[in-house]
């Protein structure tokens, strides 16, 4: 529920806060008071578009803030997917001169597209047709089908039930080819993936070993003659490193036993048998550094196929060897498939039976539950002075079955005779649509995350006995949401729980709009002031106290 809304600098407002009662809040005042401007102030910080009139004369910046509390589990459901978890909502707007604007959701900046979805989750407005979810083509089934619950939930669970079980056959008559043809295609496919990769005789890390001996060939002349100097510098002539390394151990051994000319000789020979092996793994690496075109053409096309199957096979060798044995697994269920393709065909026809079956059986008992919605509503129309409207639930039959079933259900009227019945959006007046609403919000219950349901123009063309209707009408709502309603008509205003009386003052610069919350004899009075004008009798009084007895309140 709207548990206080806080204005600042909008329209007539300078200033105010309203701590708004869990049932029916009624607004009363003069015409030209600011009723209105509350709502405005409320559709703001809610998400609607902004109204660049509403900042107050003379001000740079309006703020509106309002916070909601005492939430239901489905209304915060809805919320988390907003990433919203708290159980108390904070919702505050900002709007400048300068055309700068901010929005928070609990502290945290949101978006005006987020504060749209929050707000309509949180609020109906009947004076503004975007943010009613009755108005919304795509709740019109959940709402019927709601209302139908017990008998339409079990058959929706069946359907849905037979539905994936058909999607799941068809899905697997798919995984084994399909049809015959599209089987044959497969099989063939995959005959020439199977024999393409096997003739390849691919081995794991083989492609960089290619690579590798690639690189070396291409570097081979460099190789060669880097290695022919490094030959001659190590061993080829009389004043290569080796013979020099011996050279100086024979002249060591001739002066062994003197201090640590043993073990130099010996560190001597170690590094002459170290060079020697380096020398011959030169010599070795020279051998097979002679350039080869024949071999190297070859393995460029190697590498060339390596590169091709990995890039079409999973991009690995790993992955394409894993992918050949997929492929013959799946060849070989296909091989096998007829007979258990046949099985799968029968038994998703049996299925494909029972889900047209079922989804008809849905579709009557919705259209059951929708003559009943019809008459009730235009019962309720009728009560509440809307005589010539008519209402009807349009279906329009889907090309395939889905896991709603066939049906595509919309809610259609027409508030006047003759008139063809279209979509609510585009029928409907603010004064029509509030009290079209109340018809069917006692009609649906408790359907909708909504708790705080705002009336406007709810009284627009009615008076006597159909204005206490109406007042009854928006009283029983308040058992499952908080209702503010502004109201002309004492018959309505009777019967609310809190009261608001709004009235502007004037002084030499400006004019301001307040708010009064009133008590016992305040309410009273200013009922008789909807009954008599200004001068109020005691005749007034005695009526005005009368009404509230009648009420209960």
């Amino acid at each position: 529920m709207l548990q206080t809304l806080s204005i600042k600098n909008v329209a007539l407002i300078s200033s105010l806060s309203i701590d708004f009662g869990k049932h029916f809040n009624v607004l009363l005042g003069e015409t030209g008071a600011g009723k209105s401007i509350i709502f405005d102030a409320l559709n703001f910080v809610l998400g609607a578009k902004i109204d660049k009139t509403l900042l107050r004369s003379g001000e740079s910046t309006m703020r509106v803030d309002a916070v909601f509390t005492n939430l239901k589990e489905s209304t915060l459901e809805l919320l988390k997917e907003f990433g919203i978890e708290e159980d108390e909502i904070v919702l505050t707007r900002t709007y400048s001169q300068d055309g700068k604007s901010s929005i928070r959701i609990n502290g945290l900046p949101s978006t005006q597209s987020v504060l749209k979805n929050v707000g309509d989750i949180l609020v109906n407005s009947y004076s503004q047709h975007e943010s009613v979810d009755m108005l919304k083509t795509k709740n019109h089934l959940i709402m019927l089908d709601k209302y139908g619950n017990e008998k339409i939930k079990p058959l929706k669970e069946k359907l849905q039930s037979e539905y994936h079980t058909f999607k799941d056959i068809e899905n697997k008559i798919k995984s084994l080819g399909g049809n015959d043809f599209e089987r044959e295609r497969t099989k063939s496919l995959l005959l020439y993936q199977i024999k393409e990769i096997e003739d390849a005789n691919l081995k794991v890390g083989e492609d960089e070993e290619v690579k590798e001996r690639l690189k070396f060939l291409s570097n081979a002349e460099k190789i060669n003659q880097a290695i022919t100097i490094c030959e001659e510098l190590l061993s080829d002539n009389n004043d290569s490193c080796i013979n020099s390394l011996q050279q100086s151990s024979s002249l060591l051994s001739s002066i062994s036993g003197f201090g640590n000319i043993d073990e130099c000789k010996n560190r001597l020979d170690s590094a002459r048998y170290e060079i020697e092996d380096i020398y011959q793994t030169l010599v070795d690496i020279k051998s097979s550094a002679e350039f080869d075109e024949n071999e190297y053409e070859e393995l460029d096309r190697r590498n060339d196929l390596i590169k091709s199957l990995i890039k079409k096979y999973g991009g690995s060798i790993e992955k394409t060897l894993e992918y050949l044995e997929n492929s013959k697994k799946q060849f070989d269920e296909l091989e096998n498939s007829v007979a258990l393709i046949e099985k799968l065909e029968k038994d998703k026809s049996d299925i494909e039976t029972k889900l047209n079956n079922t989804a008809e059986m849905l579709s009557n008992v919705r259209k059951t539950y929708a003559q009943e919605i019809t008459k009730k509503i235009t019962c309720e129309l009728r009560e509440l002075g809307m005589k010539s409207s008519s209402f009807d639930v349009k279906f329009n039959r889907l090309e395939s079955i889905t896991l709603e079933g066939l049906d595509d259900v919309e809610f259609v009227f027409s508030a006047n005779k003759g008139q063809e019945l279209k979509s609510l959006a585009k029928t409907a007046s603010g004064g029509e649509l509030s009290r079209f609403m109340l018809a069917v919000k006692n009609i649906f219950a408790e359907i909708g995350s909504a708790q705080t349901l705002v009336f406007d123009e709810i009284d627009a063309g009615i008076s006597g006995e159909t204005g206490n209707i109406v007042g009854q009408k928006l009283n029983n709502i308040t058992r499952y949401a908080q209702v503010l309603c502004i109201t002309h008509l004492p018959q309505v205003a009777s019967y609310g729980d809190d009261f608001f009386y709004v009235s502007k003052t004037e002084d030499k610069t400006s004019t301001l709009t307040q708010i009064k919350h009133l008590e016992g004899d305040e309410i009273i009075y200013n009922l008789a002031r909807m009954i008599g004008g200004d001068n109020v009798s005691d005749i007034a009084l005695s009526h005005a106290k009368e009404m509230r007895n009648l009420t209960g309140k």
